[in-house]
């Protein structure tokens, strides 16, 4: 192939990059949500889980480019360290620099092997999500279809498959689209979503701790042997190369299937006690976590852009900031009570995050092009706990109180959305959404409560027995904004918002409005406030006040201040003076190329309250007039 149409094939087209940008961060971002839930239902600390998942995430994005070096990059690596990634990626360098974390981190923090099945299904799921994304950039094509087969592919001018043809002789070079291809992607696809399948029909069977993502690797070695007879060998730079008819990797794939298979098979069938494994739950050791978040971020700052692009080192960073700053401030601060505590801990956020984080440069024309239209995609979720009160206590005649009863909710809630953002005079937007969110509560009693309940017939003490409730919300919003002095949204959460109001358990609440207000100069310095907006609405609701600053970025913001969460207002006769700890956020948001923004919100009391809210926006590209 000659090396100018070598160099061609290999810069993809800018709307194919934009597909595959989207569904490479979604799939991270499906996996990282699946992840966070499993860590909670299997009660996992949050701070070393959160570390285990940045350490897995970065050692797989970091092992899909070692696997495509030569021999010579190699060498030259080995010599001169590490220079520049050549872009190219396979997921089967991913799977061993995940295993590989896991393995390290799990004997580092003291979880058991139970942390293997954890990952199973989420890296599976977000490995079909990515999918998509090279199905619709035309990257890992497969091999010649017959033209009449009902599913194969036809890629347009420009892409990958289509230069290939061209060089080989096999079309002109004005044709309209490719050859027919089969659907290699399709395939892959397919075959995560069986695994998929596999792993959650076989979720209560009593196998031993780490079998369930043994299995999972196998079954995906062996799909993936089946599958290299239909990619074609440039559409996977692993994938090159023959010997007897077969490429090499797939004689590594199939002994690969073969050791995982029969191991599985035989872990399963020798005699054992039919019980389900126990889950080892981690003690707390704040020292080997902050050192161990401390080196992931050393390493993701060493490998630096040459080596992970921007969206991937956020996506480390991310998960890394939470679990540095709590930490430090619990190994460092520990005679630190109260307010001071709360302040120093978020001047760590902030500059953790400003340390941390690449800020794009503003573009240098803000003007150069005309003001459009445009559509936004979201995903988002949030996790939170909170301590709330059944009741205020009573007064008896002798004047003593009666205990308070309380209980603790756990929520989670996903989120996507899709928003519409108009131009309005000379500078300012007007957006109108629509988000759909979708999750649950999870109730359990810190105290004997029967009495109580018992003595009042208006709670609805339905969610307490069955120990969970769903949530869901529909939420339409309208934004009106200058982009750099002021912000003001307005709109509703309607459906099964919360279960969040003090002394009232049980208590459901339908519909609540959102607001978020902002003014200043952005990138000074401005007054933030909001009541229930966005994602805060959900689950639990939150207020927050208090001043931001770009730091003289026009992409990048940073407030902080002071939250409020429904269930932790003290009432009016002050019955519960513990909820009166001060509470408070982090909120940031970054935009990336334009097109992608990153929202993060981190709220709590450093006791018995956290949530966490994760934003993820993508614009689409806007039609050319």
């Amino acid at each position: 192939m000659p090396s100018d149409l070598l160099s061609t094939i290999l810069l993809p087209s800018p709307l194919a990059h934009d597909y595959y940008s989207l569904f490479y961060l979604l799939g991270f971002a499906v996996a990282g949500a699946l992840l966070v839930w499993e860590g909670w239902r299997r009660q996992y600390p949050l701070r070393p889980w959160l570390l285990v998942v940045a350490g897995s995430s970065l050692l797989l994005i970091v092992g899909t480019k070692l696997i495509t070096l030569s021999g010579p990059d190699w060498q030259h690596l080995w010599q001169h360290g590490l220079s520049q990634s050549q872009g190219q990626r396979s997921v089967l360098g991913g799977l061993v620099g995940a295993t590989l974390a896991l393995a390290g981190l799990r004997r580092w923090l003291g979880f058991g092997r139970g942390i293997f099945d954890a990952f199973a299904l989420p890296f599976i799921i977000g490995l079909a999500v990515q999918g998509v994304g090279c199905l619709l950039t035309g990257c890992c094509f497969g091999t010649a279809a017959p033209e009449h087969l009902p599913w194969a592919v036809a890629y347009a001018p420009g892409t990958l498959a289509f230069l290939l043809q061209v060089d080989q002789g096999l079309l002109p070079a004005g044709a309209a689209h490719s050859l027919a291809l089969h659907p290699a992607q399709l395939y892959q696809l397919l075959l995560c979503l069986g695994i998929a399948g596999v792993l959650f029909g076989t979720r209560h069977r009593p196998w031993p701790a780490g079998v369930r993502f043994l299995l999972m690797l196998g079954l995906y070695a062996a799909g993936r042997f089946g599958l290299e007879f239909w990619r074609a060998p440039l559409g996977d730079v692993v994938g090159a190369g023959s010997w007897h008819g077969l490429k090499p990797v797939q004689l590594a794939l199939l002994l690969a299937a073969g050791a995982l298979l029969g191991y599985c098979a035989w872990v399963v069938h020798r005699p054992r006690a039919a019980t389900m494994p126990t889950e080892v739950v981690p003690a707390s050791q704040p020292a080997r976590t902050l050192a161990g978040a401390v080196a992931l971020l050393t390493l993701t700052a060493a490998l630096g852009p040459q080596w992970l692009a921007l969206p991937e080192q956020l996506v480390v960073k991310a998960l890394l900031l939470p679990v540095v700053v709590l930490e430090l401030g619990l190994l460092l601060l520990p005679s630190l009570t109260g307010r001071a505590q709360l302040t120093l801990r978020a001047g760590l956020a902030a500059l953790f995050m400003l340390l941390t984080s690449q800020v794009p440069a503003p573009p240098d024309s803000a003007g150069a092009t005309p003001r459009q239209a445009y559509t936004t995609i979201s995903v988002g979720g949030t996790v939170g706990s909170s301590t709330q009160f059944y009741e205020s206590p009573d007064y008896g005649c002798s004047g003593t109180t009666y205990p308070v009863s309380k209980y603790r909710q756990r929520y989670t809630v996903g989120s996507l959305g899709v928003a519409r953002t108009l131009p309005v005079r000379r500078n300012g937007t007007l957006t109108l959404g629509l988000n759909a969110s979708f999750g649950r509560s999870q109730f359990q009693p810190l105290q004997d409560t029967i009495v109580l309940v018992n003595g009042r017939g208006d709670f609805n003490t339905r969610p307490f027995e069955q120990g969970h409730a769903r949530l869901y919300a529909f939420s339409p919003y309208v934004e009106l904004a200058h982009p750099r002095y002021l912000r003001l949204g307005l709109g509703m959460h309607l459906g099964d918002v919360a279960y969040d109001q003090v002394y009232k358990p049980g208590k459901l609440i339908r519909s609540r409005g959102q607001f978020v207000f902002e003014i200043g100069k952005f990138s000074v310095l401005y007054f933030h406030s909001s009541l229930n907006y966005g994602l805060l609405g959900l689950g639990d609701g939150t207020s927050t006040v208090g001043i931001g600053s770009g730091f003289g970025q026009k992409n990048f913001r940073l407030a902080g201040g002071w939250a409020l969460i429904n269930s932790q207002w003290s009432g009016l006769d002050n019955a519960h003076p513990e909820s009166k700890t001060t509470l408070g956020f982090i909120h940031s948001s970054m935009l990336l190329h334009q097109r992608w923004e990153i929202e993060p919100v981190f709220v709590t009391n450093l006791a018995d309250v956290y949530r966490f809210s994760l934003q993820t926006r993508y614009r689409l590209p806007s039609r050319a007039r």
